[in-house]
């Protein structure tokens, strides 16, 4: 990668490892774009060596941000800066960066599939105690995993522990055990 120490290039250098994948993040494309409104514009194979993008995919980025700028011009109503050039606040605005965000892949468990877990949970004493596959069964949610469940249940405040078993005194010993813990403490305190 190439360092440069003016404007935009030296906090690109500094603040960025440049990674090639098929995504290119909002920062990066507000970088390209900054490059190119510089006076005079950058060319962009001189912008995509620097920012590790090829030179066509940054012309790419450029056009994209100006039809979306020009389109969120249109739609917000201000018409008397339709004839104005596009300021590179606008350029690189969210909107016009990447306008429609990729959602990935839907979630398994919604909103409402959340709740109804967690009333399953708070039902009785023994819907507590239930393992997570035991849980996912009889809740209704067999098409999920485990761990999404724990996800789930962990949002809303709900975690696992691990029950510990104690052994229930009977009244001899209680009365033992008092006996024992006023004898240590009277030699602890002398």
């Amino acid at each position: 990668m190439l360092l440069y120490d003016q404007g935009f290039r030296g906090y690109l250098a500094n603040s960025d490892r440049v990674t090639l994948g098929k995504q290119i993040t909002p920062r990066r494309r507000a970088v390209i774009i900054a490059f190119r409104t510089q006076d005079p514009p950058m060319p962009f194979k001189q912008i995509g060596e620097i920012t590790g993008v090829a030179g066509s995919t940054a012309n790419d980025i450029w056009r994209h941000a100006i039809k979306n700028a020009r389109q969120a011009r249109v739609t917000s109503d201000e018409l008397e800066h339709n004839n104005q050039p596009l300021s590179l606040q606008e350029l690189i605005a969210s909107s016009a960066l990447d306008p429609n965000p990729r959602p990935g892949r839907p979630r398994l468990l919604s909103e409402e599939d959340k709740d109804r877990l967690v009333e399953f949970v708070k039902k009785d004493f023994d819907s507590r105690r239930l393992t997570l596959h035991n849980l996912r069964r009889e809740a209704g949610f067999s098409h999920i995993s485990d761990s999404t469940v724990y996800r789930g249940l962990s949002e809303r405040g709900i975690y696992a522990y691990h029950e510990e078993f104690k052994i229930i005194l009977k009244e001899e010993n209680i009365k033992k055990r008092l006996v024992g813990c006023v004898h240590k403490s009277s030699d602890w305190l002398c």
